[in-house]
């Protein structure tokens, strides 16, 4: 059993019908605690009710934490934790003990939120902004009704929530916290959360409706469907897909276009390179094309799964396909010209995407001259050519894992 709570630290079903949601987010970087965006404003966790359906994997309540704007902006932010994934029952359970699987953990006192909205060549400072926490081990995906047995634990239940989490979320802050008055909705995350941008960023655009202009950014979310090192039969293509089965992911969270395009393997619609082409709402995104977690996760070259370098040139060769491999399945990404995209060649997961720049420019600023309009197509996708840790020029100050 691998424990995908350790990911944080890597920087780390029932047919029951689920309306589209009528909306959220944030986005988090290296740690649990430190989140992407141009401000770390003080806020105050909130429980919502049990009767929304949402919940956490242990049956505790579902909550969010909230800024609101200080200067009256209708502009919205909505973040979303990441974290890793749990992969079967087992791995579940243990994170139901965990802050990844219980808000019992999560306290109520300021966290952090920073708004990926902008302004001239920036990030905006002031937006109301929701951090989701990660809750459901599942990218806010899954959905059962009834609490879900764990194999060889007799009395041990787990509660599949994700998608509702996302929906009563929305739904109370339209209620409640004014995004009923929004003009413009940014979905971002991180890692996990980065996935869940993908996944869900047409479903918060539907809730916001035509009238709201909604973008997404997701982060070192773009998880290859690769095969790893040993070429075993346990890679995390086949993690991902009993997670799919798991947590009964079709109920209300993946497209039904992307589960007719890929029938029997629909639980390709649960990772990123194969359901973005589904994705109507533009994107802008963040990745290294040699991301440290997939190097240790996906890949699973030895130097980097034990930490032990120099890599071989076997490990040297196979990390530089990873490369390629990457670029390859980035490229539909590339060919849709409402999109834009900032890719690192520094080893990284928690990467410095405010120190990291490209052609005179740094990743928020490319990224604001998109979300602007200023750059479209081909201009607004900026690509680091370079092999690992920009041929040696990337050095620890900017969050890159040694290479060889």
């Amino acid at each position: 059993m691998r424990v995908s709570a350790a990911f944080f630290v890597a920087a780390q079903a029932q047919d029951l019908f689920l309306a589209a949601p009528e909306a959220i987010p944030m986005t988090l970087d290296r740690t649990t605690d430190e989140m992407v965006g141009a401000t770390g404003k003080a806020v105050n966790l909130t429980l919502l009710d049990s009767s929304t359906g949402a919940a956490c994997l242990d049956g505790s309540q579902y909550g969010f934490y909230f800024v609101k704007s200080t200067t009256g902006s209708k502009k919205w932010t909505i973040s979303i934790q990441g974290g890793g994934w749990c992969y079967d029952e087992e791995d579940c359970l243990g994170r139901a003990s965990t802050r990844l699987g219980s808000s019992k953990f999560w306290v109520d006192k300021p966290s952090t939120c920073g708004c990926m909205n902008t302004v001239d060549d920036g990030l905006d400072a002031d937006c109301n902004c929701i951090f989701m926490p990660y809750g459901d081990g599942a990218s806010f995906s899954g959905y059962r009704e009834d609490p879900w047995p764990v194999p060889g634990k007799p009395g041990s239940v787990l509660h599949f929530r994700g998608i509702r989490n996302l929906d009563a979320t929305l739904q109370f802050a339209k209620a409640n916290l004014g995004l009923a008055d929004a003009t413009e909705m940014v979905v971002t995350g991180s890692s996990a959360g980065g996935l869940s941008t993908f996944l869900h960023a047409d479903r918060v655009a539907d809730f916001m409706g035509e009238k709201v202009r909604t973008t997404a950014a997701p982060v070192v979310g773009f998880f290859l469907d690769h095969d790893d090192y040993s070429h075993d039969n346990n890679t995390y293509t086949d993690e991902m897909a009993y997670v799919y089965k798991m947590q009964n992911l079709t109920v209300g969270a993946l497209k039904q276009e992307c589960l007719d395009t890929f029938g029997d393997k629909p639980h390709y619609c649960f990772m990123s390179p194969h359901m973005q082409q589904f994705v109507k709402v533009p994107y802008f995104m963040f990745n290294s094309k040699y991301d440290a977690w997939q190097m240790n996760n996906i890949l699973r070259a030895p130097c980097y799964a034990s930490n032990k370098h120099p890599c071989s040139k076997e490990e040297q060769n196979a990390v530089l396909q990873y490369g390629k491999d990457f670029l390859a399945q980035f490229a539909p990404v590339q060919k849709e010209s409402q999109n834009g995209a900032m890719i690192t060649s520094c080893i990284c997961h928690g990467c410095q995407w405010a120190e990291t720049s490209l052609e005179n420019r740094t990743s928020y600023q490319h990224y604001a001259a998109w979300h602007a309009g200023n750059d479209t197509g081909a201009a607004a996708i900026h690509i680091d050519t370079r092999g690992p840790n920009g041929d040696g020029a990337l050095d620890k100050g900017y969050g890159c894992m040694p290479f060889p």
